[in-house]
């Protein structure tokens, strides 16, 4: 069983992470703090194996908290789930070795696919490993991806085929509104798209955030998307 640890100063958040912890076979969640300091403590914890850390902790940092627990050499994992798309936040995690950047909001697929993906890496750590399990863990991209042959309802290899390529020819991020024009497909149906590409981690989604109305949605072909195109 893997510990989770969640350092969320949102009760209501921290609950939905908790809610999305107990639906995944094989991780529990093993406490919960809203501030540095609490969240220090928790770290220390001999039972937590990873946490999910929001960088906006009330009027403190959450990148502060992981460069302590670098530098107190503590074993633990950390996975960021925050709002802050800012480039420097997200250099920052990766400097300081988080295994994962979840920009909120997100689905429960792509919180699902981080921690099997997590729980991937725990399993490969364990023993002695060959080449080909180091290099789905150093380069994960790299590998296949398995499109099955029945899709979801509603999906056609067709269609994934003509939006993918429509995402290949535009390098920029791309509102969902964009590629319903360039791809001439409603927003309903592209949506079901969206979510089974998610899952799939065919694409990248990127949320911005404004001072007034509803967080915009964009998304582009990810480099696992483009290896994996010839499938359709």
């Amino acid at each position: 069983m893997i510990h989770i640890a969640i350092i969320e100063d949102e009760p209501l958040i921290s609950k939905f992470h908790q809610k999305y912890i107990e639906k995944i076979d094989g991780f529990c969640c093993a406490g919960s703090a809203e501030t540095v300091e609490e969240g220090f403590e928790l770290a220390q914890q001999p039972n937590v194996d990873l946490i999910l850390l929001d960088v906006y902790l009330q009027h403190q940092n959450g990148l502060d908290l992981l460069k302590q627990i670098r530098a107190e050499e503590i074993n633990v994992d950390v996975i960021l789930i925050t709002s802050a798309n800012d480039r420097q936040s997200l250099k920052t995690g990766y400097r300081y070795g988080v295994i994962d950047y979840l920009l909120k909001p997100f689905t429960f697929e792509r919180f699902q696919a981080s921690l099997l993906g997590y729980k991937e890496t725990v399993r490969v750590t364990e023993g002695k490993v060959h080449q080909a399990a180091v290099d789905r863990l150093f380069h994960p991209h790299e590998q296949p991806i398995i499109i099955p042959e029945d899709l979801p309802k509603g999906i056609t290899r067709e269609t994934c085929r003509h939006i993918l390529n429509v995402m290949k020819e535009h390098e920029d991020w791309l509102s969902a509104a964009d590629l319903s024009s360039h791809a001439k497909i409603s927003h309903v149906s592209l949506r079901k798209y969206l979510r089974f590409f998610e899952e799939k981690q065919l694409i990248e989604k990127n949320v911005v955030y404004h001072s007034f109305g509803r967080p915009l949605q964009q998304y582009k072909l990810s480099q696992a998307g483009r290896n994996n195109l010839s499938q359709f």
